[in-house]
């Protein structure tokens, strides 16, 4: 079943559901090795207004976004690499994870350290 995301772009600030802190979109379509299985995310931001702290990346899904902040620059490059994650997820086997899996691996495991590929 084809279903493409209507992705927001870089820049985007938004909440996530269950949060109370804006976040800033600076990466889509990211695959993270959870629980030792790879994992797809929609999205990945930094804590807005403070940016990037240290390694620590948020992840999370489309349908995890609450409200939109505000909705960063969008272009044809956007359009275009909108249309090219869209097809990659489609043609993919790799399933959506979810934020929740991420904070029991960190728990799990003592460490921020997640793999990214």
């Amino acid at each position: 079943m084809e279903h493409n995301i209507d992705f927001l772009p870089l820049g985007s600030v938004v909440i996530v559901k269950g949060n109370i802190k804006k976040i800033v979109i600076v990466a889509r379509g990211l695959i993270i090795k959870v629980n030792g299985q790879m994992r797809l995310f929609d999205y990945g931001g930094v804590l807005y207004p403070e940016g990037m702290l240290s390694d620590e990346i948020v992840y999370f899904n489309h349908k995890d976004i609450k409200n939109v902040v505000h909705t960063g620059f969008k272009d044809g490059d956007d359009e275009l690499i909108v249309e090219n994650i869209n097809e990659w997820i489609n043609e993919s086997e790799i399933k959506h994870g979810e934020p929740y899996e991420i904070n029991l691996q960190k728990l799990k495991s003592g460490t921020n350290n997640i793999e990214q590929s």
